[in-house]
């Protein structure tokens, strides 16, 4: 294999006859001509649903779950969650029931978010069938038939915006 032309380079080379750490020295590459005419773009479809940010989600999700009491419960554990406000676990109370990475036109769909305790959550995302078998009052078949109605009408919104 030829050597990097960098000095005191002795990576093996990729193209130009440099290494992929020195790939901006090369010369050699072609320079693109801009097209006379640009191609129209799609145009950028608004899937944010009036929210801003994650934040501005999260926090009016939680202003909804507030019962009569001022508490917010976990539809899923039972359990109160006022304990988290102000803390560094505040924002794990917030589960998509789509993953935002593979369904994201509903990343800031306020009906993709329950407000649920932590642990549920990070069991949700992460954990395994034990997991699971280990908290047996909590309703994950509720949760499951969520995600499940959820899919449907995820499927359903592309469809109607012409994104399928």
């Amino acid at each position: 294999m030829k050597q990097c032309k960098k000095d005191g380079c002795y990576n093996n080379c990729w193209g130009g006859g440099f290494c992929v750490n020195h790939q901006y020295l090369r010369i050699d590459k072609k320079t693109t001509k801009k097209m006379p005419f640009k191609a129209q773009k799609k145009p950028l479809q608004d899937f944010s649903f009036e929210f801003d940010s994650q934040v501005s989600l999260f926090d009016w999700c939680w202003q909804n779950a507030l019962n009569k009491q001022g508490e917010v419960i976990c539809p899923y554990t039972g359990e109160k969650l006022n304990r988290y406000l102000g803390t560094d676990m505040y924002y794990s109370c917030f589960a998509h029931i789509l993953p935002k990475g593979r369904y994201t036109y509903f990343k800031y769909y306020p009906n993709n978010i329950r407000v649920v305790n932590p642990a549920f959550h990070a069991i949700c995302d992460q954990g395994t069938r034990l997991d699971r078998i280990n908290h047996l009052t909590w309703k994950f078949d509720k949760w499951d038939s969520e995600v499940e109605i959820m899919k449907r009408e995820y499927e359903l919104f592309k469809q109607i915006n012409l994104l399928s």
